[in-house]
């Protein structure tokens, strides 16, 4: 907290704290609950960016895709009522993804919040419909309550896990003026880190004839200490799909799910490293001779769902390396084992390139990217196989998905987000033609603020993944699949975007190189008819349950 009184509005607080917390980008969209703190946007703009959007959930995923290609505070305003509801979807995918998202929207008048008077989006109880996506909402009632409480909302959004949150306030006192105090960012203390079970964990790692490392998201900041582990055990790094780019994919003992999954069951010893293990525990199993290791700076999501034979709470860097000054130096060979590895390394890649055209595709994008290219991909079945190891990458960071809440819509507005934060970086986004036209007001917003991103549009004319679930289990019996599209290279060029059309991956290299070449926002329609499922490699919890006996 500072001593420094200055008088403010209740808006201008706000931004106030934005900057504090180094906040230089907000996405959103104005309206008349929000006009008092966009006007203070307005007098910070040589500080603060606002990029506005032509729909609130295109702006809550453009924060989550800045949060997410950088690892900084993404940030949104928006109307209350409809305006949070229809970021919903979006800020909910923030959460599956742990990104770290701040919700800004409004309120009605402070005297009728609850009141049921029919007042301009006005929602029963608005803090409880936040809650229902978040775990930190907060209403500031007085322009002084602003510093304080937006301080414990970001401390809040970076510990112990990268999370979101909702702040809301009432026009009346975005508008009213007061002495307030400006709060400084609260510094995240580091955790006490329990030796005794850092011994324990390295006792038992010490006698694993098979470890595995699995690393999730939580590890996206701790490639090098991850590495330092494995290569001190010669023990293979399965990461989840949150995790592609935390260590590189071309090292040898680095393995996407596809090897993960035939590895598990021969494992003795399972690190797993910032990882909620949902797939391992409930598709693949854990078998009742193999040792569970866990290192989690989450207390709660550490005991999900499987208890493990020793946890060490702690952030997955600091926690990586005390584990590795408890190692014994000593490397083992594990040579029978690694070649193992190898061997299943291989047979997945070619179960992966036998899947065509996806394979040939994905080649053609990985080929005119650069390395360190960030790849958006919504849901779709060339997303999915870019999620399955399709898409090897070195650099964290660079192939951003929805996370365990599988959006549609997600891709490109999330690449626009991303393009924000990471200028400098190549984006590149990837849709099915059913997500694409969840989102593809957006487009719109990419021309008019000169982001350049590629939005590629992988087009069957249906909702894919779901027509292959009614030809598989359902014979065939299709409904509500279908799809009729507009013309997308027209319609990339009635926005103002560069527009290609591309039919074989020699073609989608050479659109994908020119389209990034270019400077400028660009669409890159790709017709592809029905294609061979990578489901039938994966194994998964059941989305949809099992049948009650």
């Amino acid at each position: 907290m500072s001593n420094d009184v200055q008088v403010r509005s209740g808006a201008q607080a706000i931004v106030r704290s934005l900057i504090d917390h180094k906040v230089d980008t907000v996405f959103g969209i104005p309206g008349v609950q929000l006009d008092p703190l966009f006007d203070a946007f307005y007098g910070e703009s040589n500080r603060l960016r606002v990029v506005h959007t032509r729909h609130e959930q295109g702006a809550a995923f453009m924060a989550a895709g800045y949060a997410q290609a950088s690892g900084r505070d993404g940030v949104f305003a928006v109307v209350p009522g409809p305006g949070l509801l229809n970021a919903g979807a979006a800020l909910s995918t923030a959460v599956a993804c742990n990104a770290p998202v701040l919700g800004l929207t409004g309120q009605v008048p402070s005297k009728q919040i609850r009141s049921g008077m029919g007042f301009a989006h006005e929602l029963r109880d608005q803090l409880k419909s936040s809650e229902a996506i978040v775990d930190w909402v907060g209403r500031a009632q007085h322009p002084r309550e602003v510093g304080a409480m937006l301080a414990d909302a970001f401390a809040h959004m970076h510990a112990p896990r990268r999370r979101c949150a909702v702040f809301e306030m009432a026009p009346d006192q975005l508008s009213a003026q007061a002495p307030v105090v400006d709060y400084a960012p609260r510094e995240v203390l580091p955790f006490a880190i329990d030796a005794a079970q850092v011994e324990r964990a390295a006792a038992v790692l010490a006698k694993a004839q098979r470890p595995v490392i699995m690393i999730g998201g939580g590890a996206m900041d701790a490639g090098e200490q991850v590495m330092a582990i494995a290569r001190r055990l010669n023990a293979p790094v399965i990461m989840s799909n949150n995790a592609i780019g935390a260590v590189p994919a071309s090292q040898p003992l680095v393995c996407n799910m596809l090897v993960g999954q035939r590895l598990w069951p021969e494992a003795d010893v399972v690190l797993a490293i910032g990882t909620r293990l949902l797939a391992p525990a409930l598709a693949w199993g854990i078998g009742a001779d193999c040792k569970l290791l866990r290192i989690d700076a989450d207390p709660v999501q550490i005991t999900k769902p499987a208890a493990a034979q020793v946890s060490i709470l702690a952030d997955a860097g600091e926690g990586c390396a005390r584990l590795l000054e408890a190692l014994d130096e000593r490397v083992p060979a594990r040579v029978e084992f690694l070649r193992h590895v190898e061997t299943i390394r291989a047979q997945v890649a070619d179960d992966l390139n036998a899947l065509q055209p996806q394979a040939d595709f994905m080649r053609a994008i990985r080929g005119a990217m650069p390395a360190d290219g960030i790849l958006s991909v919504d849901v779709t079945q060339m997303a999915t196989f870019a999620r399955y190891g399709g898409f090897a990458t070195d650099v964290p960071r660079t192939l951003l998905t929805p996370g365990y809440q599988a959006t549609l819509g997600y891709g490109m507005p999330a690449a626009l987000g991303a393009k924000v934060a990471m200028p400098e970086r190549a984006v590149v986004s990837i849709s099915g033609d059913g997500g694409f036209m969840f989102t593809v007001q957006e487009l719109a917003s990419a021309a008019h603020h000169g982001i350049a991103v590629v939005a590629i549009v992988f087009d069957n004319s249906s909702y894919g993944n779901v027509k292959v679930i009614q030809r598989n289990q359902f014979g065939g019996r299709h409904i509500g699949v279908d799809l009729t599209n507009p013309d997308l290279v027209a319609l990339g060029r009635a926005f103002g975007l560069r527009a290609e059309l591309a039919s074989t991956p020699d073609e989608l290299r050479s659109a994908l190189e020119a389209c990034l070449a270019c400077g400028g926002p660009a669409l890159i329609h790709v017709p592809i008819g029905e294609v061979p499922s990578i489901w039938d490699l994966v194994k998964r919890p059941p989305s949809a349950g099992t049948p009650a006996s």
